[in-house]
């Protein structure tokens, strides 16, 4: 008899532990922001470098990656010298530069851990969303240079305060 209690008290803990941990994921996965709205706003390019270097030759030159070697890597991408994303929540993107603004279609992917970008002109873009959070956003593509190597993208929001103070 002593032992079925035991072994009914066992099954009692375990369950409680069961459903604690479910009852804590729920509540977590509940209150946290979805990426859908995370990415919602304006976002300020930050820097360029690389998280992986193609070759022994590029590794002596440094991680960074100028503008030149940036605009060499863009070419035919849409994002070419676009310094502000402004991300809508219709699904639309607007690329700013100083001349113009150009409008994309963005979706997540996956787990929300791909940025897909239509550009009615050219193929879709596809990016790996590593960083999201209220302040940093880090993205990570696939050069097509001769040696491939994965550049790395880091973003800051731009907060409607800091971008009314800018612009005074």
């Amino acid at each position: 008899m002593k032992k079925k209690t035991h072994h009914l008290k066992i099954k009692l803990i375990y369950a409680l532990a069961f459903g604690t941990c479910l009852a804590l994921f729920i509540i977590m996965s509940v209150s946290s922001p979805s990426p859908n709205t995370t990415i919602l706003g304006k976002w300020q390019e930050v820097s360029w470098e690389y998280e992986k270097l193609p070759d022994a030759h590029t590794a002596a030159l440094g991680k960074h990656i100028n503008n030149t070697l940036r605009n060499e890597i863009t070419r035919e991408l849409v994002i070419h010298q676009a310094e502000t994303w402004e991300f809508l929540p219709d699904g639309k993107l607007l690329l700013h530069t100083d001349a113009k603004s150009v409008p994309l279609q963005w979706t997540l992917k996956s787990r929300g851990n791909i940025l897909k970008l239509d550009h009615w002109e050219t193929s879709p873009e596809h990016y790996n969303l590593q960083a999201l959070n209220e302040n940093e956003m880090v993205l990570y593509f696939n050069t097509d240079l001769q040696a491939k190597g994965i550049a790395k993208m880091k973003f800051k929001k731009i907060h409607q305060k800091d971008y009314a103070q800018k612009i005074q």
